[in-house]
């Protein structure tokens, strides 16, 4: 099943949080893209599994992906394992995809890390052919790490000018994680009255690393390639 990004986040609202703009962007540009949560948030201070995954199927539908999964491989549980690595594994057969995003390591919640080190571990082992896992090998052409609490210097920046809103719009599904003083018990950082205000804050700010209103970082392990630098920038303006 060949699609052209495959987008793991650890828990469901994850990837609207940190890089929606950049999956409506692509949707809606045609490209084919899947979401899989590899948890289902049980662990989570507010709302339930279930109002999550509802809330994940809306922020879904709004980001125009073909398909979302959730792993349930135990909310707080996420380590770098050789069993996970084999599910990770198994999903990039599977989806075959050109790019996978997910987590940075260098992040404070130790479900994103794990993410990430099973990712970067599986980056290899998924085209091997003695490899014991279902499907055939392959290998996407890229790993791509996305910014979730600490920054890095990122590879590239995502103009997500046009689909900002977009992601806002799904974000926003999460209604059980956001603020609302009509929820009693534990707040959380998300469910501060400011949050979405540092959301728009940072996209501002890498989008002006790039001249433009708002963005999203990455950061790839290997050099990034170009086949044309002058056609790369034309559509940039001036720095």
């Amino acid at each position: 099943m060949k699609t052209d990004v495959l987008a793991i986040g650890a828990h469901p609202d994850d990837i609207e949080l940190i890089i929606g703009g950049t999956i409506s962007k692509l949707t809606l540009r045609g490209k084919n893209v899947v979401i899989a949560d590899l948890t289902r948030g049980e662990m989570g201070t507010r709302g339930t599994p279930d109002i999550r995954r509802e809330e994940a199927r809306k922020a879904a539908e709004i980001l125009g992906v073909r398909e979302r999964i959730n792993l349930d491989l135990g909310d707080g549980k996420l380590s770098d394992v050789f069993e996970y690595r084999i599910r990770i594994i198994e999903l990039i057969r599977k989806f075959r995809p050109v790019l996978v995003f997910t987590h940075h390591w260098h992040d404070l919640h130790p479900d994103h890390t794990a993410t990430a080190e099973i990712v970067k571990s599986s980056m290899y082992t998924c085209g091997m052919v003695n490899f014991p896992a279902k499907g055939e090998p392959y290998r996407p052409h890229e790993f791509a790490f996305f910014m979730g609490h600490l920054p890095f210097e990122p590879s590239f920046i995502v103009d997500i000018s046009e689909t900002f809103d977009k992601k806002m719009q799904a974000i926003k599904c999460y209604e059980s994680q956001l603020y609302n003083p009509s929820i009693a018990g534990f707040q959380t950082n998300i469910s501060q009255p400011d949050f979405l205000v540092y959301i728009e804050a940072r996209a501002r700010y890498y989008g002006s690393l790039i001249q433009k209103a708002y963005g999203e970082p990455f950061e790839v392990i290997r050099a990034l390639p170009m086949d044309d630098p002058v056609d790369h920038y034309r559509e940039f303006g001036k720095i």
